[in-house]
């Protein structure tokens, strides 16, 4: 006993001397350190509490109008496909499209003028407004363009005023604009035809693009 005694003691000097500390002497320090407010864990069922709480929630009103009305796109979706038989996001978007190539693209143009002494020159389509260029002949200072359009195939027909283009004239031919709005519930396939009068000197000239008129069609 005398020897574990003396043991013990010099074991615990070898420690002090290190700056270490026993089990006893650490066991001591973690005692000191508690305080009276330390923090206690207690489980729910040990003061009578349930351990779970279920809630269940019920649909309201506007949810079910969310799902409602999921179901009706869902329903509309599937009545629009694209060119590939995919579903669409919406319906198709219709357009313009002019059937002929533009006249001023062509090697005889200017010879197609001076022959007839009208010819249209350009053509745009966009949102269901056709927009063009026709090219005369100067023959003499008062002149008058119109521009014969139907959308039922000569059934009925209108003429519409085409404008002078003041700052495209060489001396020798003048510029005319035009604009034909087309409606928007124009359906699909239908074309819309047209022809180009030009009236000088008391005669009359047309351009009906060889005798087969212009053709825009709604694509």
């Amino acid at each position: 006993m005398r020897k574990n005694s003396e043991f013990a003691q010099v074991t615990t000097e070898l420690f002090q001397r290190k700056g270490m500390k026993t089990d006893a002497q650490q066991a001591s320090s973690m005692q000191d350190s508690a305080t009276p407010g330390s923090k206690r864990v207690c489980f729910a069922d040990l003061v009578g509490l349930k351990l779970e709480f279920v809630k269940t929630i019920t649909p309201c009103s506007s949810e079910d109008n969310l799902t409602a009305l999921a179901d009706v796109v869902s329903a509309w979706k599937r009545t629009h496909y694209d060119i590939n038989g995919n579903v669409s996001l919406g319906p198709r978007t219709k357009r313009l499209m002019p059937c002929f190539s533009p006249p001023s693209k062509s090697d005889g143009f200017m010879k197609r003028v001076f022959d007839q002494n009208v010819c249209l020159e350009n053509i745009a389509c966009e949102n269901f407004v056709v927009t063009g260029i026709i090219r005369v002949t100067n023959l003499s200072y008062t002149k008058e363009v119109t521009v014969r359009c139907t959308l039922d195939d000569w059934d009925t027909y209108r003429d519409i005023w085409a404008d002078f283009m003041s700052s495209c004239s060489n001396g020798k031919t003048d510029k005319f604009s035009f604009r034909i709005s087309v409606p928007s519930d124009f359906e699909l396939h239908r074309c819309m035809r047209f022809a180009i009068r030009y009236k000088v000197l008391n005669q009359e000239f047309w351009d009906n693009n060889n005798t087969k008129n212009y053709h825009v069609q709604c694509l």
